[in-house]
């Protein structure tokens, strides 16, 4: 007797998130994976077929272009249409236009303009299945287990799309192009399976009226975000720190690399910046713990504290030792990312969380082409350490109503770690 009703208050203690999570966890990490496989063997393969600095950049950009142009439109898709059906379509696009890739490559045929077009299909993918896949997470599991949910989740983004995707799209690409590609449309093909044992979920029945509206629907997302101040303010201050990242990323290269201040060769520089993908992953597992220990609150100090000190701190203090420090501490920014996901997974109605979360992710993703831009325009005129310091303060400046806006749930009461 004592022996089950052990095993029963264990079970409430820390239930498990269940099969289907664990296939949305498996789904989640392979696109991520492909994702960061190719988005670095493009721009390489770009370089391979001949060209030049301008056409690398033309085939970067159409990657991030989609999430400025159709952003808000996937989020209509995700809440009209059966979510696991949507990310299993959009995989099974994607391992098609890879394999066009593929077959351009064996045919010696690539252009820049075709690759230019393959990364901004791939984009387009990316914001419907990242939309998808966010919408999806509360339907599977508990709201009381959402922070060891998206917890798990970012880790596995960040192990896959930056610490083994980018060395693998190198290695690939050092094969063959057309074996990269080709493996990497086989690598979607899994996700494909992945996304099918994940069961379908009841959805609402939309509105016929509100259905026929496109305008309508982008509108109703539009207008939740703007009503409730704790989620604008996440998605504009999610949207500066991405500013202050994207400029930093931008930077460091010339701070870095010789012949700049610190006068790395790559492989150093590769391994420096291994220690923000490495710090994250520690993070990652370690979030739900924390925020369940120091609460929401605390837990944003801690992840805004260790990105502030990791941006700014290889201005302020511009040794090689300085750099490990900085990009060590940016792994923090997970604490943030899992508390700002959940409570917008906790905030928004299901019916409405594909809209909303592309309207958020829009504001937080269109930040960083304006942080690349003045991260040239500062660095020119002030040189790179001023870059660096700036993108500190910024953290710190969006910190004050970020924090400010964060509430722990109340110890005393445990339903209330069920409401927004």
């Amino acid at each position: 007797m004592s022996g089950a009703t052990t095993v029963r208050d264990t079970e409430a203690v820390a239930p498990r998130m269940g099969r289907p999570f664990a296939w949305l966890f498996h789904a989640c990490a392979g696109s991520n994976l492909a994702d960061g496989i190719y988005q670095v063997a493009l721009p390489i393969a770009a370089v391979h077929i001949g060209g030049d600095a301008s056409g690398v950049a033309v085939v970067t950009a159409a990657a991030r272009t989609p999430w400025l142009l159709f952003g808000l439109f996937s989020g209509v898709l995700v809440d009209r249409l059966d979510q696991r059906r949507l990310m299993w379509l959009v995989s099974m696009g994607r391992a098609l236009v890879l394999g066009a890739a593929t077959a351009l490559f064996l045919t010696d045929t690539a252009t820049v303009p075709a690759l230019a077009a393959i990364a901004f299909l791939l984009g387009v993918g990316e914001t419907i299945f990242d939309t998808a896949f966010h919408t999806t997470t509360p339907q599977l599991v508990q709201k009381s287990l959402l922070e060891r949910a998206n917890a798990r989740l970012q880790a596995a983004e960040i192990t896959t799309n930056q610490l083994l995707g980018p060395p693998l799209g190198g290695m690939l690409l050092g094969i063959a192009a057309a074996f990269a590609f080709g493996a990497t449309a086989v690598l979607y093909a899994a996700v494909m399976l992945a996304v099918l044992a994940i069961p379908r979920q009841r959805r609402r029945p939309t509105p016929p009226q509100a259905a026929r509206s496109v305008r309508r629907d982008l509108t109703a997302g539009l207008l939740f975000l703007v009503r409730h101040p704790s989620l604008l303010i996440y998605a504009i201050g999610v949207g500066l720190l991405n500013l202050a990242w994207a400029a930093v990323y931008t930077t460091l290269p010339l701070f870095a690399l010789a012949p700049g201040p610190l006068g790395l060769s790559s492989a150093a520089y590769g391994v420096v910046l291994m220690l923000a993908g490495v710090s994250g992953l520690v993070t990652g597992l370690a979030s739900a713990k924390i925020i369940t220990s120091i609460g929401p609150r605390s837990s944003l100090v801690l992840g805004l504290t260790g990105l502030a000190l990791g941006l700014g701190l290889p201005g302020l203090w511009p040794t090689r030792v300085g750099l490990a420090v900085g990009l060590a501490c940016t792994g923090l920014l997970i604490l943030i990312n899992v508390v700002t996901v959940t409570h917008r997974q906790r905030t928004v109605p299901i019916e409405l969380l594909g809209r909303v979360t592309s309207a958020y992710r829009l504001i937080a993703f269109g930040c960083l082409p304006v942080g690349s831009a003045l991260a040239g325009v500062v660095g020119t005129h002030f040189g790179s350490r001023s870059v660096l310091s700036g993108a500190g303060l910024l953290v710190v400046a969006t910190a004050v109503p970020m924090i400010l806006t964060t509430k722990n749930p109340s110890p005393a009461t445990p339903a209330a770690r069920e409401q927004p």
